[in-house]
């Protein structure tokens, strides 16, 4: 059995059967938040992987295949495309328990990350607590969280290692993938799932700030519309699109986003004085 320490409050226990071995990510410092919520079970095993009773509704090639079952839960079958084995996800009690079946017996430690993303996204859309986001965040010298939401080469990476490097004030998240939850506020957290920077900080702080980033000759700072935003910040979203019953609770999460948060977009060269300028900026509009 391993356990990962809690993410967004919810921490994440893998059981091993059949001699299964998950390789461990021996980078990554994570300490983990408080434990809030009960956790999340993922079970390995070798089994059937066959979907003949679930019907495909979303393919996100070449790494993944999603299914619904009979009641409506999801799945997805991630394809060998590397060599690995045939795996499928599916969930047996949503929000809380999940398994992974491998087609045959996996002669090598098995990389936790496709399963503990997937099995994460699966349970938040089932408890309608939050969306996985495709960002760098941090967290401002005096309290503000920032999420800067992209797909791959929008800077996210760059922008992490300049403040990690030369503002030590600023408490980075993740350079790769966030937690945005919605109670009675929005909450921005790190998670143990790091890009190429290997950001993955455990700390967490009220939502107050989206920043779109992207390179230019010069620092600029400007507002941006909720309905541009709403836009923009879909494609960076783990929004439930193999679950039709729960985007709307996602949407709802991504209009709180929307609605309350501070909208810019900055514009900066790829240095350290323009990293922590643009920071200095933003800190000044959400005073």
């Amino acid at each position: 059995m391993t356990r990962v320490p809690p993410v967004a409050g919810i921490a994440i226990t893998h059981e091993l059967m059949d001699g299964i071995e998950l390789e461990s990510d021996a980078t990554v410092d994570w300490r983990g938040t408080t434990e809030s919520a009960h956790p999340i079970v993922i079970r390995h095993e070798v089994g059937d992987v066959s979907t003949r009773r679930m019907t495909r509704v979303l393919d996100v090639p070449p790494w993944c295949t999603f299914h619904v079952d009979e009641r409506g839960e999801p799945s997805s079958v991630f394809h060998a495309i590397f060599g690995e084995v045939n795996r499928l996800l599916s969930c047996e009690t949503p929000g809380s328990r999940y398994v992974v079946r491998y087609g045959e017996t996996p002669h090598t430690p098995i990389v936790a990350l496709q399963s503990e993303l997937t099995a994460f996204s699966f349970a938040l859309a089932a408890r309608g607590f939050g969306l996985i986001a495709h960002s760098c965040a941090f967290i401002l010298p005096d309290g503000p969280a920032v999420l800067c939401p992209g797909v791959s080469g929008a800077g996210k990476t760059t922008l992490s290692r300049l403040l990690r490097d030369n503002a030590p004030a600023i408490d980075l998240l993740t350079d790769d993938r966030a937690i945005v939850t919605l109670e009675d506020r929005l909450t921005l957290w790190g998670s143990p799932w790091p890009g190429a920077a290997r950001v993955a900080g455990s700390a967490s702080a009220p939502l107050s700030a989206v920043m779109f980033i992207r390179h230019g000759h010069a620092v600029a700072l400007r507002e941006v519309s909720p309905r541009d935003a709403f836009r923009r910040i879909l494609n960076s979203l783990s929004m439930p699109l193999w679950e039709p019953a729960r985007c709307g609770r996602a949407l709802e999460i991504v209009d709180a986003i929307v609605s309350r948060a501070t909208l810019v977009e900055a514009t900066y060269p790829p240095t350290a004085d323009a990293a922590r300028r643009v920071t200095r900026e933003l800190a000044r509009v959400l005073r």
